[in-house]
């Protein structure tokens, strides 16, 4: 009956629909979107109504030439089913032009014109009987296809009138009817015709506009539960803020044991610098200081477990991770444009007339932690907890002022790049034994060794010292062996 309307522009969704879009574009693409799901209905409705053609007198269909008017008709089909079979599962249009259902009008005008031909070549070869029969279904056909196309009231109107035409002249020309029973007919089918089209389009028209108006709604709910959780986001690390939107983290009482670097930091002598400047002065440094060391952070892909005070907690290795190699030469990386940041903010605090500026003691530590949620079901706090955490904080108190304390296993992660001088053993509670610890000395120049491992491999000669693992009694047993056979290879 009708062209199916192609868009102008690519498909989206129909959810992808931009709230506030025109009201006129909205209403063609729900009359374009209609067109195509009810032209396999178009299709068939005139096929069988071609068919009852045949049916009444085939004979006088064919000698009307009126059989030939409805075969163009149907040809017309074709490239409209086959425009329906391609466009069948595409998504809803985003734009359809005015042109477009210009064109669609054009066509449902052409479709009408040629039914009209057809009925009045026919009824002209009929029965008074059958020219009834006839007269019944061109109204069901012209009823049929204004509803069918109903959003579009010109489309409709313009396939409509020419069929509902065509039977009246048809009836009144080859004295089908009584004229005072045609004209009563047609009056109620042309009454409620044009007010089925329109009741129809006024529908379509309220119902885009309510859709709009929803999508509006939703869209500014949208947005304002966009910048609470925006809001709410500072609350929590982006990595952990992030995993709970994409679905990967749940809310909810659990934990699970992970192999993580955790990171202490805090500022030396923080309460005697605090009695030297006023409140609004202190929150200013301290938030100027936190916020420069979180961009440090995230930068290096730590997630920020909290701050108190001038503390600050960081891990690497949940809930994303490079491995445990990896996680633990970044949370080093890390530490170390911190203490180089700090420096730089020195200048300027002194620049301002500050007579302390800030210096920071940092400890790290790698090992098997608890990370997840704990608390309550109405409030909970995602941290880590365990021996490893505690050691990383004992690391940082035992740390000198604008030093780097690791871990022996930190260490030995990042030893190859990372140079260090070994300190005192420290004791912890939760560790069988005292923990080795190594003060960050900078990196390692290009092509130098390992200074904790002494190699040497030669004709008759074959020695491997590995500082890291021996203990100062062992290593004092060493050098007592290494004396006595420099003794013997002397005599």
């Amino acid at each position: 009956m009708t062209a199916h309307p192609q868009t102008d522009t690519k498909n989206t969704s129909a959810s992808e629909t931009v709230p506030g879009t025109d009201l006129d574009n909205e209403i063609r693409i729900v009359q374009s979107v209609q067109v195509q799901t009810n032209m396999p209905v178009i299709v068939a409705g005139n096929g069988a109504i071609v068919g009852i053609v045949f049916a009444i007198d085939w004979r006088a269909a064919i000698d009307t030439y009126a059989a030939w008017v409805l075969v163009l008709e149907l040809l017309i089909f074709v490239p409209m089913m086959r425009s329906w079979w391609q466009l069948r599962n595409k998504p809803r249009p985003a734009h359809v032009s005015r042109r477009r259902i210009r064109r669609l009008e054009i066509s449902s005008l052409v479709m009408g014109l040629i039914w009209a031909v057809a009925i009045m070549l026919f009824m002209s070869a009929l029965s008074p009987l059958d020219g009834v029969l006839w007269l019944w279904n061109g109204y069901i056909l012209c009823f049929t296809g204004a509803f069918l196309i109903s959003s579009t009231i010109r489309g409709a109107a313009a396939f409509a009138i020419p069929v509902a035409l065509a039977n009246l002249a048809g009836a009144l020309v080859y004295e089908t009817l009584p004229v005072w029973l045609l004209v009563l007919l047609c009056a109620a089918g042309f009454s409620s015709l044009t007010r089925m089209i329109w009741l129809n389009w006024r529908q379509t028209e309220e119902m885009v506009r309510q859709n709009l108006e929803s999508l509006e709604v939703e869209a500014e709910r949208g947005r304002v539960l966009e910048a609470v959780s925006s809001q709410l986001g500072k609350y929590m690390s982006p990595q952990l803020y992030q995993s709970i939107f994409r679905g990967e983290q749940k809310v909810e009482i659990a934990s699970k044991r992970k192999k993580l670097t955790v990171f202490f930091s805090d500022i030396a002598d923080f309460t005697e610098i605090t009695d030297q400047l006023e409140s609004e002065e202190l929150t200013a440094l301290l938030n100027r200081y936190l916020t420069e060391m979180s961009r440090i952070a995230l930068d290096h892909g730590a997630t920020i477990d909290k701050f108190i005070g001038d503390a600050i907690v960081v891990y690497f290795g949940d809930p994303e991770s490079g491995g445990v190699k990896e996680d633990a030469a970044a949370c080093v990386r890390m530490a170390m444009a911190m203490q180089s940041r700090v420096t730089e903010l020195a200048d300027e605090w002194t620049d301002l007339g500050l007579e302390r500026t800030f210096a920071l003691r940092m400890g790290i530590n790698t090992g098997y932690c608890t990370v997840g949620n704990f608390g309550s079901d109405d409030r909970m706090d995602h941290t880590i907890i365990g021996s490893e955490v505690n050691l990383a904080a004992r690391l940082e108190s035992a740390a000198e002022v604008g030093g780097i304390l690791l871990a022996n296993e930190t260490y030995s992660l990042v030893k190859d790049w990372v140079a260090a001088e070994e300190g005192e053993a420290i004791t912890v509670k939760g560790f069988n034994r005292p923990v080795r610890t190594f003060r960050v000395q900078g990196l390692r120049e290009t092509g130098e060794t390992n200074s904790a491992s002494i190699r040497h491999d030669s004709n008759g000669l074959r020695l491997v010292i590995d500082q890291q693992d021996m203990s100062p009694a062992e290593k004092a047993e060493a050098a007592a062996l290494l004396e006595a056979a420099a003794a013997r290879l002397k005599e």
